[in-house]
Parts: structure tokens; C-alpha cells; sequence
């Protein structure tokens, strides 16, 4: 029976998005959160069902889709899926009752939502690549509607821009799909039979010239993966998406798609592009070194939380692409890790500030004068101000806290290999105490701002939806063993496959 968990994991919230479709608003919200419940405990049982210390695909379920074309149903878990698993599994109900009081429109809103979380679950779980695709693609649409319909004043452009990056970037991959399809005889999508160096020493001819499979496919897949990750300087409409959707939107998209992104990219790059990855490896050194740094830059010039959030992402973007550029089993560990704690830090993040904007109808922490528009509420809102200073500390990497994990070990995995790179990022991550620690300051410290005697610290409910990030970012922090021991053995059998 635990195998048939992974379908049973996929197919709730698409369950719960019918039923709740033809409900009442007042049930639908209901229907919408025990869907959502239900196929997070079942993700949930798959993790603890887990058996640590190997490598080999578990719960593992596959049957012919369409067969005549090699593509099939081929669901399964290991070290390398195993923690995003968790990471959607404790987001999606976040989302959901963080919305529960939402107005106009709560069944579209709750359905895609739930739309979003079968389209996740899916493309971290695929074991083909087809399939794969087509949940990821998925993944792209409902967030055209919920910042379309949903989003601020300038939603309608920031919604455009969205579905056109992720239309862009699915192209391109879809583009390196069908390359690697009828590259190999009998063709297959299958990424056990394509692993292994099958892609190794193959060509193709275009307008006269060989080039690489195995180069192309890899570039053509990166490039796509960029667009949604996002990698700068493509981050525009990233940011112009942080800036007009609804804070619940936006954590579905920074702390769900972005992790799910350098995911398909470690787990499809290490397994078909070993050789392209290895003379690869300094380019992404680099470019995870600039987007660390120039998103630790842009942050510090911010002064409303939404866009800080997102350089903030882009920032922790650059240095989990470190990890897993350095090769060394220490570093992809720590950036296998650091997808998990990566977003539960930004859906901690993006909760309590969707609180204050709701409070006081803005998120801004600073004027153009550079005169606090916030502040004092960790004497009025001291519940909000654990959290917050929580989720700083875990994105600061402070010992105790999970975020110290990840980053101890992407910085100790890349120093012996890229000394240089790992001295920058010591550097951004000293910009990022200025940054963020400016933001709780303005924020939480020194003296309320007219009228906040009547604001109102977390009710119940927000304790509820923030109560088990919280606990991750602690939890994780204090005990990694067991999470280290489920990567570590991936990790080690995709390096042999570089190395």
C-alpha cells in the first residue's frame, strides 16, 4: 500500500478542487483544507517511511502511459525529493488557511492552490521526463490567475509577465526534452535508461555543424530553469510579481517553485549531463556567486518588505547554486538541504509580512527620506516579532537555526575548490546581517508609529499557519541528523556518475 501513497499524494488536492468547486464558499474552505491535509499526510508518510542509508528509489509506482511513445506513470522518492516533499507538504495548508478569511472569489483562489500543490508534488516525484514536464508546466499556469485576479494595481502586468518568463522557460526545455528523446535508440523518457552517460559523445547536425547532444540539451535546460528560479538578470518579473500578489501567492512561488526549479535542475543535470555539469561547474560557481551578490545588493537598497523578500530568494538562489556547483558531496548536500530550509525561511517571511500589509494597508518600512514607517511592534505584537526574528536569523545562518546548516556546509564543500567564491559570499552574507536586521529594526525596535496602539498581534488562526515553519526552522536546525543521513547517499551516487 505505501507505494500507491504517491498517487494518493497527487490526486487529493485534485480531488478536493472538484469537490470544492461545486460547494458553498463557507464548505468550500473546508474541502479545500482537508484535501490539502490529506495529501500532506500521505507526503508526510512517504518521508518517515523512508529508509535512510541508501540511494535506490522508493515507493515506487510506474505503469504505461502512453506506451507508443515510451512515456510512462513512473513515481518515486529518494534523498534527493525526499525533503521538497516534506517542503510542499507543510506549505500548501499554510497557504490555504492563511487565506481563510479571503472575500471574493475563495473557491478559484483555494482551487488553484490546490491545483499548484498537485502540479509541485508531481514534477518533484516524476520519474520521466515527460511527465515531469507536464507537471512543471502545469505548475506555471495558476499563478497567471492568481496574481491576475488577485494581485494589486499593477497585477494584469506582473500576471503577463509571469506566464510569459515561465512560457519562455518551459520552451526551452521542452526544447532539450525532445532532443534527448531521439538521441537514443529505442527513444525513451525514462530517466533511469537515459542516466548513466547515455547522452555521452552523441551529436546532431544543425545548418551544417555537429554539436553535442549532451551540451545543448544541458544549456537549453538551464536556460529554461533560470527564467523560473529565478537567475539574474532575469529576475524582473520576479520582482514585479512580489510587488503586486497577494503574499500567499507570492510564497507559493518563491518558497515552492524556486526550490522546485534547482531541484529539477540537480536531479535531470547529475544524471544525463555528468560531463557537460563537470566542465560546467565554475560557470555555475560564478553565476550562484553573482546572484548571491547581487541580490544581497539590491536588498539593501529596498525599503518595503515584498521586494525585499524577493532579493532576498535571489540571494539564497546564488548560494544554493554554489553548492551545487562545487562537486564536492559536502556542498550538494548542504544545497540539497538548503532547498527545504529555503522555503520555509521565505514562508515565514512572506506570512508575517502579508500580516502587517494587512494590518496597516502598506509594507513599507521605510520613506523616501529614509524615515521609518513602521516600528515598535515587538511591544505591541510580540508574537509576530518571534516569528520574524526567527526567520531572520534562520535566513542570517545564526548556529541554533536551520539556515546554519545549509549554509556551514555549501561554505565548507566550496572553500577547498573555489576559495574565491566562498570569500565573496562570506562578503554578501555580512551585507545581508545590514540588510535584514535594518528591516527588523525599522520594523519591530524603537517607537510605534501613529495609531499602531490599536494593532493587533497574531491571531490564532496566523499562530496556527506559522506554528509548524516555525518548528521546521528550529527542529531542522537543532536535529539535521536524520535529514543529512537521507540526502547524503544520493548525493554521493550522482557525484560517482560526475566524477
Amino acid at each position: 500500500m505505501s507505494h500507491h501513497l504517491i498517487s494518493l499524494t497527487i490526486l487529493f488536492p485534485l480531488l478536493g478542487t472538484l469537490f470544492q468547486s461545486i460547494s458553498s464558499p463557507a464548505r468550500s474552505r473546508w474541502i479545500a483544507l482537508v484535501a490539502s491535509f490529506a495529501a500532506s499526510g500521505c507526503a508526510i508518510l512517504l518521508v518517515l517511511s523512508m529508509q535512510t542509508q541508501t540511494a535506490d528509489l522508493q515507493a515506487v509506482e510506474t505503469f504505461p502511459w502512453v506506451g507508443s511513445y515510451a512515456i510512462s506513470y513512473d513515481m518515486a522518492i529518494d534523498g534527493l525529493n525526499a525533503l521538497l516533499v516534506l517542503l510542499i507538504a507543510i506549505l500548501f495548508p499554510v497557504l490555504i488557511a492563511s487565506e481563510w478569511n479571503q472575500k471574493s472569489g475563495v473557491r478559484g483562489l483555494h482551487g488553484l492552490f490546490l491545483i499548484l500543490q498537485t502540479a509541485l508534488f508531481g514534477a518533484v516525484c516524476a520519474q520521466d521526463l515527460f511527465l515531469q514536464f507536464f507537471f512543471w508546466g502545469l505548475s506555471a499556469l495558476p499563478f497567471y490567475f492568481l496574481v491576475g485576479i488577485w494581485g494589486g494595481v499593477g497585477r494584469e502586468k506582473a500576471s503577463f509577465r509571469c506566464i510569459v518568463a515561465s512560457s519562455l522557460g518551459n520552451s526551452f526545455i521542452f526544447a532539450a526534452l525532445i532532443l534527448i528523446y531521439y538521441s537514443v535508440d529505442p527513444h525513451s523518457f525514462s530517466l533511469r535508461d537515459l542516466s548513466g552517460g547515455v547522452l555521452s559523445g552523441k551529436v546532431f547536425d544543425f545548418l551544417g555543424h555537429s554539436l553535442p547532444i549532451s551540451g545543448v540539451a544541458f544549456s537549453l535546460l538551464s536556460a529554461g530553469l533560470a527564467l523560473r528560479a529565478p537567475i539574474w538578470p532575469f529576475q524582473g518579473w520576479f520582482t514585479e510579481v512580489a510587488q503586486e500578489a497577494p503574499s500567499s501567492v507570492f510564497v507559493a512561488l518563491a518558497a515552492g517553485t524556486v526550490p522546485v526549479a534547482l531541484y529539477i535542475f540537480v536531479k535531470v543535470c547529475y544524471l544525463l549531463f555528468p560531463q557537460s555539469l563537470s566542465y560546467a561547474s565554475n560557470y555555475i560557481m560564478a553565476v550562484g556567486t553573482v546572484n548571491l551578490v547581487m541580490g544581497g545588493i539590491c536588498a539593501a537598497s529596498q525599503k518595503g518588505l515584498r521586494r525585499l523578500q524577493a532579493f532576498v530568494c535571489l540571494s539564497e538562489v546564488g548560494l544554493i547554486l554554489m553548492g551545487i556547483g562545487s562537486l564536492s558531496s559536502t556542498g550538494v548536500v548542504g544545497a540539497v538541504y538548503q532547498q527545504l530550509i529555503l522555503g520555509l525561511s521565505l514562508a515565514g517571511f512572506g506570512l508575517f509580512s502579508g500580516v502587517i500589509s494587512e494590518r496597516t494597508g502598506h509594507a513599507i518600512f521605510l520613506n523616501q527620506k529614509g524615515e521609518k514607517t513602521l516600528g515598535g511592534l515587538a511591544t505591541i505584537a510580540p508574537s509576530m516579532s518571534i516569528v520574524a526574528g526567527i526567520v531572520v536569523a534562520s535566513l542570517l545562518g545564526f548556529p541554533g537555526f536551520s539556515g546554519f546548516v545549509g549554509h556551514a556546509l555549501i561554505i565548507i564543500g566550496s572553500y577547498s575548490i573555489h576559495p574565491l567564491s566562498v570569500v565573496i559570499a562570506a562578503s554578501a552574507l555580512l551585507l545581508a546581517s545590514f540588510y535584514l536586521f535594518t528591516m527588523y529594526r525599522c520594523v519591530f525596535l524603537g517607537k510605534p508609529a501613529e495609531n499602531f496602539e490599536v494593532f493587533q498581534d497574531l491571531t490564532l488562526r496566523e499562530q496556527a499557519c506559522v506554528f509548524p515553519i516555525v518548528c521546521g526552522l528550529l527542529f531542522f536546525g537543532l536535529y539535521p541528523k536524520p535529514l543529512i543521513e537521507l540526502i547524503r547517499p544520493t548525493v554521493l551516487t550522482l557525484l560517482s556518475t560526475v566524477k
